[in-house]
């Protein structure tokens, strides 16, 4: 509902705990249509490396060139109501993904098309309607508690996704086929539409309306002439552009690198989504004991971290000891992927006036997804090329993986440059503990 006058108390809680069960559903949700899901469709198709690599990686941030459509229904609608309509359009083209089985069958070219085609809408809708997620979250919220909220909000969503996620892996254990794919993604798509209902029913004021009809280059050039907001954004694309090269690749190298089955690539990605819950969950005392900045600095080094790892693991080991290191690369994904998450979200509606929220979050979004996700497109394809040449599509083992390892060196050597304009973000003020 749209108010003309601030949200009291009740309705503010009202607001969060509609956002808390919208979190919780899609947790559900995304256990079904998660990019790991995808990435194995793709594999089971015979699609290449480089196409699937995009899932939740290059075409997850190049999806952010759909934002604007969000701010243009957001003028119309309003924030809830855009955003849940975008939600559950973003399911619907979840299921284009599987169904190039059906359609495309010995010809590998339409198969490809379509699983890029349904993932291109599925990632474009997503941005369309999260851009307006954290102003919504920003007026239910107080500054002084929006840190925990943003983190209790997040931790409930992988609630839903631990829930989700052994009902997949039982599923999964039944044997592995692209049917068997196709229904887990058709039964996170259908709880991903009831996920937007109740995104559609939180509650906001007539300021977001508002801020999503002003003309957008007043906007821009009182966000321009903003230092901390410029070095956020320069910050926050190079920690995207690196987890886009390294967070898919890592279930990539799994499967056609050391040759797990999909019930393993789902448990170790499962690991990452535990683990980043859980950090979600105690997000607003790290952020009170280190700062946004900071966790943004770490993000980036955790990330760093997992590339090294994958060029040194072993061809093979004993299967605990590789377990353990498998465990400990998707540890430091999942908390990266929570840090950069949480962190990005609560200095861009902290750091802006309120009449910047909307705008604030739509351009950090867009500016650095089209960075990253062209950057990551480029990087991918010609990366994730040159390992197939050396072997990376053959049977698993010594070979592909040698070409992975070299796949996941040059990630290090060009992005490691690159964490000094991470570093060079300002501290938040008035809620950073590093700001001198």
């Amino acid at each position: 509902m749209i108010f003309s006058r601030p949200l009291t108390s009740a309705e503010s809680r009202t607001s969060l705990r509609r956002l808390a069960l919208y979190n919780f559903a899609n947790g559900l949700s995304f256990a079904g249509v998660g990019e790991t899901v995808m990435v194995l469709v793709a594999v089971k198709l015979g699609c290449p490396d480089a196409v699937s690599a995009t899932f939740g990686g290059t075409l997850f941030y190049a999806g952010f060139a759909a934002m604007p459509l969000g701010r243009l229904l957001a003028a119309r609608w309003g924030a809830a109501r855009a955003g849940g309509a975008f939600w559950a359009l973003r399911n619907a083209f979840a299921m284009l993904v599987p169904a190039a089985a059906f359609w495309g069958a010995g010809r590998p070219g339409l198969v490809s098309a379509t699983v890029l085609l349904g993932a291109a809408g599925f990632y474009a809708c997503r941005s369309a309607g999260v851009v307006l997620y954290g102003p919504l979250v920003g007026e239910a919220a107080g500054p002084e508690e929006r840190a925990g909220a943003l983190g209790r909000l997040a931790a409930l969503f992988n609630v839903g996704f631990a829930l989700g996620y052994p009902a997949v892996l039982l599923v999964l254990r039944g044997g592995e086929s692209i049917g068997r794919l196709a229904a887990i993604v058709a039964a996170g798509a259908a709880l991903g539409v009831w996920s937007a209902s109740f995104l559609f029913r939180a509650h906001e004021t007539e300021v977001l309306r508002e801020g999503a009809r002003k003309p957008v280059l007043a906007d821009l050039r009182a966000l321009l002439a903003h230092r901390a907001y410029r070095r956020l954004v320069a910050g926050t694309a190079v920690v995207n552009l690196l987890y886009a090269l390294v967070g898919p690749a890592s279930v990539v190298v799994l499967k056609r690198g050391y040759g797990a089955s999909d019930l393993e690539a789902m448990a170790y990605s499962g690991v990452l989504l535990v683990v980043g819950g859980a950090c979600s969950w105690v997000n607003g005392a790290i952020a009170r004991r280190i700062g946004p900045r900071m966790e943004l600095v770490a993000a980036n080094a955790l990330l760093l971290a997992a590339a090294v790892a994958w060029t040194l693991l072993p061809d093979a080991a004993k299967p605990v000891s590789l377990a353990v290191a498998w465990t400990a690369v998707f540890c430091a994904l999942g908390v990266a992927k929570a840090l950069n998450e949480t962190a990005t979200l609560h200095y861009a509606v902290s750091a802006v006036e309120p009449r910047l929220v909307v705008s604030a979050s739509l351009f950090l979004y867009l500016s650095t997804g089209l960075l990253a996700g062209v950057a990551g497109l480029a990087l991918s394809a010609l990366l994730m090329g040159r390992a197939a040449d050396g072997g990376a599509t053959a049977v698993p083992g010594p070979a592909a993986l040698a070409a992975y390892r070299g796949y996941f060196r040059a990630v290090f050597w060009i992005l490691l440059p690159l964490g000094a304009v991470v570093w060079r973000i300002l501290p938040l003020r008035n809620s950073d503990p590093t700001r001198p």
